[in-house]
């Protein structure tokens, strides 16, 4: 637990979702519904696709900054993953400074005939490793592969987590263990923007500039909560979703990345954190949860705060 000088207790005050972020593509930008379905991986098609390199290890903006600039959205069941490219302006240098959204390379995946008509044959699966966990993943996308690999100036091969693939959530989230995407830890992470106000103010007294929210990458943030109160909680309803949370995130690098050019800043907010949210050689921001039943949810539901016994 991050040293806090708030007392553990429940939601008095309206909770509310403000927002909801789904990241197809691990490691890439995603897309921000009004309202989703929640599985027991999580938010459903989050991070189910992800980068792998040459040796089947991930690939994240841990070791490649520039995956913030790819995006991956769905409409209509099909997930488009979209890479921008150089302005077509001679004038300019060519450097990632000119790299514009309105030109963009794209792939396309219907998800309805992948779930349908997912491939048997072991050639079209390869081997792919995720922190200490190994999965059989599917990869049959080259035409994807080389736009991918082209435009991260690394070797890149696109894999997705069929639905029979079992990987489950560390013992010390908790039993029952939960089946997880290729998230790193949990099914999905919940931030508070009450939590964010008070980073940023502590950000500008210490000299450094705000951040958005989208550096934390979350899944649900939400409004109303007290500062701190979300360190607490252990069981939770959204709308007929019920979730675990089973400890804070604990926080690397990738939250120094600006997400809007897909470099590294300074080492804020990893320093001011470590002010007053520090956990042994770590910094937390934002709460793991699991799924105890899948649901709905929208922007908008209100939270129930059904355990602070964690």
């Amino acid at each position: 637990m991050p040293t806090s000088s708030h007392a553990p207790h429940c939601a008095t005050t309206t909770i509310q979702v403000a927002s909801l972020h789904v990241y197809p593509l691990k490691g890439a930008a995603g897309f921000s519904p009004h309202s989703w379905p929640v599985d027991e991986r999580g938010l459903r098609h989050d991070r189910r696709f992800m980068l792998v390199d040459e040796t089947g290890n991930f690939i994240s903006q841990r070791t490649c900054a520039k995956l913030a600039l790819v995006r991956a959205d769905i409409a209509h069941n099909i997930m488009r993953i979209s890479c921008p490219t150089l302005a077509a302006d001679n004038s300019r240098p060519h450097t990632d400074a000119a790299i514009v959204q309105a030109d963009l390379c794209s792939f396309q995946i219907a998800l309805d005939a992948l779930a349908s008509n997912t491939p048997t044959n072991e050639s079209a699966y390869a081997r792919v490793q995720i922190w200490d966990d190994f999965v059989q993943a599917l990869a049959i996308w080259p035409d994807a592969d080389a736009m991918l690999s082209e435009f991260l100036h690394q070797r890149a091969r696109l894999v997705y987590m069929p639905d029979n693939t079992t990987r489950l959530t560390n013992m010390n989230r908790g039993e029952p263990r939960r089946n997880v995407s290729f998230a790193d830890a949990a099914p999905l992470l919940l931030t508070s923007e009450t939590s964010l106000a008070d980073l940023n103010t502590r950000l500008q007294i210490a000299g450094s500039a705000a951040i958005p929210m989208d550096r934390f990458r979350a899944n649900v943030v939400v409004r109303g909560a007290a500062l701190a109160e979300d360190d607490h909680w252990s069981a939770l309803t959204i709308h007929h979703a019920q979730f675990r949370a089973s400890n804070s995130c604990k926080r690397c690098k990738v939250i120094t990345i600006d997400q809007t050019t897909g470099e590294f800043g300074s080492r804020d907010p990893v320093t001011t954190l470590a002010t007053y949210r520090s956990a042994g050689n770590s910094v937390t921001f934002g709460q793991h949860l699991l799924v105890e039943r899948a649901g709905m949810i929208s922007v908008g539901d209100a939270l129930t705060i059904d355990s602070c016994t964690r």
